[in-house]
């Protein structure tokens, strides 16, 4: 008979992985307390849950979900980071943190209902954010618009200049 407490597990890995844009699986092996709280606060800090699960605990709150084919990977030990908001912010934090540390080390990934191997993963870390592709289309829209608004003040600017320059010749 299942115990209460590994039921809840389960079923509070089967609700996060549901309602996950982006799912990172890693190996947080050579880590210590210190730099594991570190990341779980960098975590914390942009939107990203971690968790650290038993495998078979974790494997069985994926079974319903459409994250089922990443259970695979849950060998040895594993890190679960979810993001209900970004597809990216999982990996961008994970990745930025091991340039710092040299782990911890990806194993898989699962957005829009892609596998992703470590290096897909990789890969994802380095996409610009949502926030950051609006900002960059924005900046692309108002260039053209404020050189037209420049280059037709122009006139207006010379003029007033050659204006300037009489009436203080005059003076």
């Amino acid at each position: 008979m299942a115990r209460p407490e590994k039921i809840a597990q389960v079923d509070a890995v089967e609700a996060s992985i549901g309602a996950a844009r982006s799912i990172v699986l890693s190996d947080l092996t050579g880590l210590n307390v210190a730099k594991i709280t570190e990341l779980r606060r960098r975590c914390r800090a942009a939107g990203v849950e971690l968790k650290v699960v038993k495998n078979t605990l974790a494997k069985r709150g994926i079974e319903k979900t459409a994250a089922k084919a990443l259970a695979p990977y849950f060998e040895g030990p594993t890190a679960i980071a979810i993001s209900r908001e970004t597809e990216n912010m999982p990996a961008k934090v994970l990745a930025k943190f091991a340039s710092e540390h040299e782990l911890p080390k990806f194993k898989a990934g699962f957005v829009d209902g892609a596998v992703l191997d470590a290096k897909g993963v990789l890969a994802l870390s380095k996409l610009p954010t949502k926030g950051e592709l609006v900002s960059q289309l924005m900046g692309g829209i108002q260039g053209p618009a404020r050189n037209l608004l420049s280059v037709m003040q122009g006139p207006a600017r010379n003029l007033a200049s050659v204006l300037k320059q009489i009436s203080e010749k005059q003076s």
